[in-house]
């Protein structure tokens, strides 16, 4: 595999291996032409996830059990045949973060599953009843 250029408004010109980008077969929900994505560190734990296929598009996105370590759903059967899961380590959950002037909210009810070993993404939509779209981030304390 080698790596692909991808051009990025907020991160210039960037070299991508590869075998870093997933594959989002259905897109992201209000994105769904763009199929190709990868993560960019960017204030641990914070990441970014771009859209390799538009410069504009990116989310910051974050683990979730670190800011709510009561988190916590079941990927139905279909979700794991979807994301072609044979071990849940290479499950990796994700929530994308609002940032206003005033606060920084974590969308618990559509997690982002990534199957880390295939490279398969999805935006999977839990019952809003359980966890919110738009759920205060705690602060973390430092270790």
């Amino acid at each position: 595999m080698g790596t692909v250029r991808v051009e990025t408004t907020r991160f210039g010109t960037l070299e991508v291996d590869e075998g870093r980008i997933v594959n989002f077969p259905l897109g992201i929900p209000g994105f769904p032409n763009l199929k190709r994505f990868f993560l960019v560190d960017y204030r641990d734990p914070l990441k970014w996830l771009q859209a390799a296929d538009d410069p504009g598009v990116a989310f910051i996105v974050v683990d979730p059990f670190l800011f709510f370590p009561d988190y916590s759903f079941v990927a139905g059967d279909d979700v794991e045949e979807f994301l072609q899961v044979e071990e849940n380590s290479d499950l990796v959950v994700l929530v994308i973060l609002t940032v206003t002037e005033d606060s920084v909210t974590a969308n618990l009810c559509a997690p982002i599953l990534i199957n880390a070993s295939k490279m398969i993404g999805l935006q999977c939509l839990l019952d809003e009843k359980t966890y919110p779209f738009r759920a205060p981030l705690p602060r973390r304390e430092k270790s």
